[in-house]
């Protein structure tokens, strides 16, 4: 909790989403849960082909895609929170944090 805390405050990630999203994509790519090590290796090569468009884009100098409004929003009630955390009760702060977590 106490490091989520102070990457909020600092204005970082609080997830690992990068990571569970790249899980994803591989998952959907081998479409397997044990594939054989050239499948896998086939799979890894395909899911870095796409990284490498967006790196391109991001070399070229282009804006990455923006983050969806609610998730905008979602962050800033969430800094917000954390920012009055002395003022909350322990019950009243993670109540805070809880109504603004969006499930998909």
């Amino acid at each position: 909790m106490w490091n989520v805390y102070e990457r909020t405050l600092a204005g970082n990630d609080r997830t690992n989403n990068f990571v569970e999203a790249a899980h994803r994509r591989m998952q959907n790519e081998l479409g397997v849960d044990h594939p054989t090590m050239w499948k896998f290796i086939d799979g890894i090569r395909k899911v870095q082909s796409g990284r490498d468009v967006y790196y391109e884009a991001y070399v070229r100098g282009e804006e990455p895609v923006p983050k969806r409004r609610k998730y905008i929003q979602a962050d800033r009630r969430i800094l917000h929170i954390v920012q009055d955390f002395e003022n909350r009760t322990t019950n009243e702060y993670l109540r805070g944090i809880a109504h603004n977590f969006l499930m998909q």
